[in-house]
């Protein structure tokens, strides 16, 4: 990977659905050239995929809540993870080192949904102890991949 292929991760970062040719013209490649660096950089696996960016708020799942969680010493990990997979409001699923074993990320409907969705954590998903915080505001940075 050199300067040119960061610089693309960059802009597809920004906006996945970038034409080859505009993506070319601010690396300085044609749009040929700047097709052949996106395909090598999905076949080396860099690129994994693309995706929409979804207002969340816009599609009824404004409310943002980070919960931490412990988990019984006879709950296996995979299958917490597999449980929890299941259920609307998880949108992100970390597995941690430290005091929890993992950190759910959360967009619910409103405070009940958020209730019903720890309530399923503890109950059905095999979580001794859980730590919910709402989300007041969040920011995303673009960083150069170095």
């Amino acid at each position: 990977m050199d300067a040119i292929d960061s610089e693309i991760l960059k802009i597809l970062r920004r906006n996945g659905r970038a034409s080859y040719a505009s993506v070319g013209e601010a690396v300085g490649l044609s749009p040929h050239g700047a097709a052949d660096r996106v395909r090598r950089l999905e076949r080396a696996g860099v690129i994994t995929g693309y995706a929409a960016t979804v207002d969340l708020g816009e599609v009824g799942r404004g409310l943002d809540a980070l919960v931490d969680v412990r988990l019984l010493p006879s709950t296996d990990p995979d299958s917490f993870e597999r449980k929890v997979a299941e259920l609307p409001a998880v949108r992100e699923v970390v597995f941690l080192t430290g005091r929890f074993d993992f950190q759910l990320r959360l967009a619910c409907r409103d405070a009940d949904d958020l209730d019903r969705t720890v309530r399923a954590v503890r109950r059905d998903a095999g979580a001794a102890q859980t730590e919910t915080r709402i989300a007041m505001r969040s920011a995303l940075f673009d960083r150069q991949l170095d």
